[in-house]
This record gives structure tokens, sequence and C-alpha cells, in this order.
């Protein structure tokens, strides 16, 4: 480097190391300050109160939990809560907001009028006020746990909707998770066979069809002794058995969904107002019906523009489900943040598992979408 560039430069870089020391002597103080409050207080730091007994019950479990687990169990619990949640949500406001963004394209008036309305009154109240609303909406027309109402071996009633859980050993689990794989390995076998070869395509199917089934049914019909169904059922005031959907889950997913539905829609109908007309019009000289256009010409082309965009709704989906503390949906916020972090006084651990959890959801969305958007674009051939 040249005297000139290095007398030039030297003035940004000593303002850089400046800075970075600055950054560091914070962070060192604030972390010794934090560990010298916990000296007084008689606190420990880490995370071996994971290991410790968590003493409390779940209202809505996935996995089998009792307040003989551990706490490292009350976060997978939260966790998985937080994710069907998440799940349910997303798909629920992705069909909606479809119906909606086509809705408000429809030469129709009363259809577009009605979309229109949809989006504009529902974006525009609050998502904490919805999810209220919700809730007690479904407390108020669900009967009480005496009069429950039976759908088979499923219950529903104002306690949730309670559902059989299946009782599988490990060894069972381990079978059923071979037989799939080797399902799905099958299946993209038969896939490649069909595109290499189109007389043996058929004859690829058909064997491989035999095969899966095989492959599927083999491990489940000699390991069928060891799975067992839990049904719930009524015990005075309360359900015993079975996995627990809460009201409180009904109202989140309804209050979710329905809000950034409207957002999505927006976004949908930019993406489809994005693609040439004259693409809806060779589909219709073909004699493509108005749905089957819909689906086969213009979304995909669609989605191309809207997926980008439609990714950090999503994102936002996931953390406002964080929300779920209002109505008392035991999620990652109202688990983790709450529960653990005031039975432990664990706060800056507790916290700090809040949000690398809420961080990790947001960055698999991210990859999910962005994985889309790159097989969209393959297929478009850029």
């Amino acid at each position: 480097m040249s005297r000139a560039v290095l007398a030039e430069r030297l003035r940004g870089y000593a303002g850089q190391a400046v800075l970075l020391a600055l950054v560091l002597w914070l962070a060192w103080g604030g972390i010794a300050n934090f560990l010298a409050n916990l000296r007084t207080l008689g606190l420990s730091a880490g995370y071996g109160f994971l290991n410790a007994e968590a003493g409390f019950e779940i209202a809505q479990s996935l996995i089998a939990f009792s307040p003989q687990s551990s706490y490292l169990d009350v976060v997978i619990v939260a966790a998985l809560n937080s994710l069907l949640v998440i799940v349910l949500a997303s798909v629920l406001s992705t069909l909606i907001a479809l119906v909606m963004a086509f809705g408000r394209l429809a030469a129709h008036p009363l259809i577009r009028g009605a979309s229109s309305a949809y989006v504009e009154v529902f974006r525009n109240i609050p998502l904490l006020l919805q999810i209220l609303f919700w809730y007690f909406s479904a407390m108020a027309l669900l009967p009480g746990v005496s009069d429950s109402l039976e759908f088979g071996t499923a219950l529903l009633n104002n306690r949730g909707l309670f559902l059989p859980r299946v009782q599988i050993t490990l060894a069972a689990g381990a079978a059923v998770a071979v037989a799939l794989a080797a399902a799905v390995l099958l299946f993209i076998l038969a896939r490649r066979g069909l595109r290499k070869s189109a007389r043996n395509g058929p004859l690829t199917l058909a064997l491989s069809g035999v095969i899966i089934a095989l492959v599927c049914l083999g491990p489940l019909a000699l390991m069928h002794a060891q799975f067992g169904l839990d049904s719930p059922r009524v015990e005075g005031f309360n359900v015993s058995g079975g996995i627990a959907l809460l009201p409180e889950l009904a109202a989140l997913t309804l209050g979710l969904s329905i809000y950034n539905s409207t957002f999505l829609a927006e976004i949908f109908r930019a993406g489809i107002l994005s693609v040439p007309r004259g693409q809806s019009e060779a589909a219709a000289t073909l004699g493509l019906s108005g749905v089957r256009a819909a689906l086969l010409i213009t979304l995909p082309q669609a989605l191309r523009v809207a997926l980008p965009p439609a990714a950090g709704q999503y994102q936002t989906l996931a953390k406002a489900s964080a929300l779920a503390a209002a109505i008392g949906y035991p999620d990652i916020m109202q688990l983790v943040g709450g529960t653990v972090l005031t039975q432990t006084n664990q706060a800056l651990e507790a916290m700090a598992l809040v949000v690398l959890l809420y961080a990790a959801i947001n960055l698999v969305i991210a990859l999910a979408v962005n994985l889309a958007n790159r097989r969209l674009m393959l297929h478009d051939g850029r």
C-alpha cells in the first residue's frame, strides 16, 4: 500500500479501531456488572436449570408431559405449540389471501366489492383486538365439559378439542420413519423413471407402488401390537387422555390468519397484476376455464413476484404469534419467557432462549420461501 493511500485511510482505520474498543469495553462492563449482581443475589448463571424438574402442568402438549418432566421438555412443548399455530395460520392465511386476491380482480362487482371490503376492514382492526374477539366468541359458543360434543373418539367443549393420542414405542417409530423414507426415495426414483422413459413409465410406476406398499405396510404389520390409541374421556369436570387443542389455539389461529391474509392478499394481487394479460387470453383460447387458467397459468407466474415480499409477511405472522400470552396460550413467550423465567429466576437465560427460538423459526421461514422461490426461478429458466 502506498504512503498516499495509507495516509488517506489511516484516519478511517483509527476510527474503526476506537469504535471497536469502545464496544468491547461496554460489553465487558455489562458482563462484569451482570456477574457481580448475580453473586450479590446468590444466583448462578448457565443453563443447568434445564435438567431440573418443572413441577407444573401444561394445558396443551403435543408430546407426553407431566409435572415430573424437565424444563427442557417445557421448552420443547412451547416450541411445538408455537410451530403449530404458525403453520396453521400460515396455511389458512395463504388460502384466504389467494381467494381475496383473485376476488379483488374479479369482473363481477359484488365479488370485487366484498373482497375489497374484507381487506380494508380487517387490516385496519388491531390484531390483538381480533384475537380477543375470537377467543371470547369461542368460549361463549362452545358447550361445557358435561355437554361435550362427540365426533367419534374426539370431544369438543369450552376446554378445547380433544383428539385421540397415538401411543407408539421407539422401535415402532423408527420402523415407520424408515418406511416413510424408503417410500419417498422410491417415489423420486419412479418420477425419474417416468421422465427418462415414457414407454416404461407405467410399469415403473406400478412396480414402485407395489414396493412402496410393501415397505410401508410391512413394518407396521409386524409391529401392530406396539401401537395404541389413548382416547379422551370425560371424568367429572375435566377431560383426561388424548391430545388437547385449546380454544386459545383456535382464536389465535383465526386472528393471525384473518389479519395477515389481508396483507398477503395485496401482495398476491400485485403478483397477479404483473402477469401479462396475454397469458390469460392465451389460456382462454386453449379452452382453459377461469379457475384452471388462474391455477395453472397465472398463479405460478405471479408467485415469482409475490414470494419475496410474502416471506416478510410470514415472518411477521411468526413474530406476532407471541401475542398468545394475552389469552394464555402456552407458547414460547408464555411458557419460557413467563413460567420458566419466574420459577427459575434465570431471566437472562430464559429470554435468550426466547430470542433464539423466534430467530430460528424466522430463519427457517426465510430459508423455505427462498428455496421455493429459487425452484420457481429454475422452472422459468433464470
